[in-house]
């Protein structure tokens, strides 16, 4: 058993919104609303337990990784026979917020279930949902389906390949392509942004590797994308940009 690595990836503003609904007598609508159920205020209790499970959740899922909360809020709805709770987390970080908006929805509806359990022996947790998730890979990645790449690198030939055909794309030996990877110095009409975003990135995770970095750019009509010689470094960058290829 093991936990996803994410020690490669960039960091990103990510945000996850939950939803999740208890069915619940009427009678026990009536007292949560009036605020007459005798362990207290129910839509009350429900939220801050929401929000103290959101900044546990890497405590209590033995393969969810520990993560910064920047944003966390819940909302609660009171219809005639039932309660919905909506969740919205939000951070920066390599990896979430799904699970803790999915957390905070469940440990909310545990919270009126307890609060209740002594009203109410018909209460149903009817549905735990996720409602949206951004700012990670499925977001702003695109394989390299249809586009043909091909490789300037003798010594690191294979490894390029092999990330070239995970990400769908068509490795070619000449002709016409769309992507070009090399080890070699090109020229090119550099996307220096992009490439100091690449590079700060590649140095927060190798400090000691970084030389030349890696360099994104356009020349005749294709993307060129040069990196340093460096087994470390190639698999750094595939394993933090690869998924944006496809965009460039």
């Amino acid at each position: 058993m093991r936990t996803v690595d994410v020690s490669l990836k960039p960091i990103t503003l990510r945000l996850a919104k939950a939803y999740g609904r208890i069915s619940l007598k009427k009678e026990t609508v009536k007292k949560i609303r009036e605020g007459t159920v005798p362990k207290g205020d129910v839509l009350s209790a429900c939220k801050v337990a929401g929000l103290m499970a959101v900044k546990r959740t890497g405590e209590l899922l033995p393969f969810c990784h520990p993560i910064p909360l920047e944003h966390a809020e819940l909302d609660v709805k009171l219809g005639e026979d039932r309660l919905e709770v909506f969740s919205l987390v939000l951070g920066t970080s390599k990896t979430g917020y799904e699970m803790e908006a999915l957390t905070a929805v469940s440990v909310a509806l545990l919270t009126v279930y307890d609060m209740c359990k002594g009203l109410d022996d018909s209460m149903v947790i009817e549905e735990i949902k996720l409602l949206e998730k951004s700012g990670g890979k499925s977001q702003w990645g695109k394989p390299l389906k249809g586009k043909k790449v091909l490789i300037n690198s003798e010594e690191f030939r294979e490894l390029i390949k092999e990330y070239v055909l995970k990400l769908e794309g068509d490795v070619v030996e000449g002709g016409d392509f769309d992507l070009l990877i090399s080890t070699q110095r090109e020229d090119m009409e550099e996307f220096s942004g992009l490439s100091a975003v690449i590079n700060s990135h590649l140095f927060s995770v190798l400090p000691t590797e970084l030389r030349e970095g890696a360099r994104v750019g356009r020349r005749d009509g294709y993307t060129v994308v040069q990196l340093q010689p460096s087994e470390k470094l190639i698999r750094a960058f595939f394993e933090g940009f690869g998924s944006l290829l496809g965009n460039w």
